[in-house]
C-alpha cells in the first residue's frame, strides 16, 4: 500500500493502473472523473474508487487536496471483504460518504500529513475501505455465494453467447441447480439476466455514442441487427434508431 497527499491541475489527463486499485479521498476542492461506465465529481461528500485496468480521465477543479491510496493486489488478496467494493467500482466510480466516513477520512488525512504511512494510518485506511464496502452493500451481497458467482460471471461475459452450462460450470453448479437458484430467489432465468445486461449497455451506446446500430449490435453480442432491434423493442418499447432520433431532438 502507498498513500500520499496530492493535488491535480486543471488539464484533463488519462491513464489506468495495472497493478493496484486506487482510493481518492477529497479534502479540499473537487476532482472531475470520467471512466467508461461512470463519471462525476469527487468532493468532500464522496470518494472515488478506481479499480485496476479501468482507464479514466481526470482533472482538478479549484485549489484541491486529496489523499490518494494505491491498494496493491497483495493487500487486496488479504481482504476478501472488499471484493464487492472492487466489483461495484467497475460501474460506479464515486461513492457517497456519511458523517462517520467523513470523520474517518479526516483522521486518516491528518495521520498521513503529520506522520506519513504508519501502521496506524494504514489501519485507518483499511478500516475506511471496510466501512465503505459495508455501507454500499446491495441485495446481491446477501445472496448465496454460488448465485453471486453466477451473476458475476454473467456480468463479466455478458457480450458472449453464454449457455446455461457455461454459467453453471463457472459457478460450480449443476445446470438444474443454477436454474433453481435463479427462478426461486431472483424470479428470472440466467438468460433473461444476460439479455438485460446486454440491452442496458446497448441503450447507453444508442443514446450516448456515435456508433452505428450494426456496430452496437455486434458490440453487445448480437449476431445481426434485426435480432438486436427486436430484443431492444421488446424491452424499451421502440426501435433503437427511433429512440436515438428522439433523444437527439
Amino acid at each position: 500500500m502507498e498513500a500520499n497527499t496530492k493535488s491535480y491541475d486543471k488539464d484533463f489527463k488519462s491513464h489506468s493502473h495495472s497493478t493496484f486499485h486506487q482510493l481518492i479521498i477529497p479534502h479540499k476542492g473537487e476532482l472531475e472523473l470520467e471512466a467508461e461506465q461512470s463519471s462525476g465529481i469527487a468532493n468532500i461528500d464522496q470518494v472515488a474508487v478506481i479499480t485496476a485496468n479501468d482507464t479514466h480521465a481526470f482533472r482538478g477543479l479549484h485549489p484541491n487536496s486529496f489523499t490518494v491510496v494505491d491498494f496493491d493486489f497483495d493487500d487486496a488478496s488479504y481482504m476478501p471483504e472488499l471484493n464487492s467494493l472492487w466489483d461495484r467500482a467497475h460501474n460506479q466510480i464515486l461513492f457517497p460518504l456519511d458523517e462517520g466516513l467523513i470523520n474517518l477520512s479526516r483522521f486518516t488525512a491528518l495521520e498521513l500529513k503529520d506522520r506519513g504511512l504508519t501502521s496506524l494510518s494504514e489501519q485507518g485506511i483499511k478500516l475506511f475501505l471496510l466501512a465503505l464496502a459495508d455501507k454500499t452493500k446491495t441485495e446481491v451481497d446477501h445472496l448465496p455465494a454460488k448465485l453471486q458467482g453466477a451473476l458475476k460471471f454473467i456480468k463479466e461475459n455478458h457480450t458472449r453467447n453464454l449457455s446455461s452450462k457455461d454459467i453453471a460450470s463457472a459457478a460450480c453448479l449443476s445446470v438444474s441447480h443454477l436454474h433453481s437458484l435463479f427462478n426461486n430467489i431472483l424470479g428470472y432465468t440466467p438468460q433473461k439476466f444476460q439479455t438485460k445486461l446486454k440491452l442496458e449497455r446497448a441503450r447507453q451506446l444508442v443514446l450516448d455514442s456515435t456508433l452505428s446500430l450494426s456496430q452496437i449490435a455486434q458490440e453487445v453480442g448480437y449476431a445481426d441487427q434485426s435480432s438486436f432491434n427486436r430484443a431492444y423493442r421488446n424491452i424499451y418499447g421502440q426501435a433503437p434508431g427511433k429512440e436515438r432520433l428522439e433523444h437527439k431532438s
